[in-house]
């Protein structure tokens, strides 16, 4: 009894910025007195339907949706081969591999991001979806390579001397083996990707401000200079988690089983 109380009580802590968030976004101008709504005040819908008339902000949410999706896509397809023969292969420089991998996240992105800025205004990729894509995809591959070499690694070695048995090639131990008993994981590596991309900002900010903005750069639409619009902002920010949410209801079993993975041996 104990025990469901207290997570009863850590949900409803988890919910309560949501639902605050949400009422001020339901909430007129002159019903919100110091960000803080009046909580018995009639609803009040423009906010949102302001926002889905604002072509604008609704196509920075599909955009960073699409970066999201396809910059998850080839981290996962480039890390997983990459992670499986870093764990189960030995060959000359692999150490060497896995630091050059780790050095990709070694600086904080307000350090290399005028590095990037730099490389992409010369090749013309200043304020474009492409250069956007690949810079999420560069920030996001070391963690994805790192997470799935941790999964193929805790694959147990007898089912792998089996195959070796069996005459497998390494290209069908990888697919028949290891892929069935890695995907779970590999989804939840593919779910923080996203997460990842969706809430990435200093590269989103300084590589594509303009046409190309996300929604997290859009979000700075509605903070003037000697004003904030609230309920707008609020709006938007439940437009904003309701992507996010979509797919940590979709991949919730995944993901718990994938970032469970290895946790219990016997």
């Amino acid at each position: 009894m104990l025990r469901t109380a207290a997570i009863w009580a850590l949900i409803c802590w988890s919910i309560l910025p949501f639902a605050f968030m949400l009422r001020v976004g339901f909430a007129a101008p002159s019903d919100i007195r110091g960000g803080a709504p009046d909580w018995l005040a009639p609803l009040y819908v423009f906010n949102f339907v302001d926002l889905f008339g604002d072509a604008e902000f609704m196509g920075a949410i599909g955009r960073s949706i699409l970066v999201a999706v396809v910059s998850s896509a080839i981290a996962i397809a480039a890390a997983t081969p990459a992670a499986y023969a870093c764990a189960r292969m030995q060959f000359k420089g692999r150490s060497d591999f896995e630091f050059w991998v780790l050095s990709t996240r070694m600086l904080p992105a307000v350090v290399v991001v005028i590095p990037y800025f730099v490389l992409f205004r010369q090749i013309g990729g200043i304020d474009t979806v492409w250069a956007l894509t690949v810079m999420h995809t560069v920030v996001n591959l070391a963690v994805t390579f790192f997470l799935l070499r941790s999964f193929f690694a805790d694959l147990p070695a007898a089912v792998f001397e089996a195959a070796d048995l069996d005459g497998c090639s390494e290209t069908k131990k990888f697919m028949s083996v290891a892929w069935p008993m890695v995907r779970n994981g590999v989804a939840a590596a593919a779910v923080l990707n996203f997460i990842f991309s969706w809430n990435e900002f200093v590269f989103a900010l300084t590589l594509a401000s303009g046409e190309a903005k996300t929604v997290s750069v859009a979000m700075l639409g509605f903070m003037q200079f000697q004003s904030v619009a609230v309920g707008p902002m609020m709006a938007a920010g439940t437009l904003a988690v309701l992507p996010v949410a979509v797919v940590l209801f979709l991949a919730q079993k995944q993901l718990v089983t994938g970032m469970s993975f290895g946790a219990v041996k016997g």
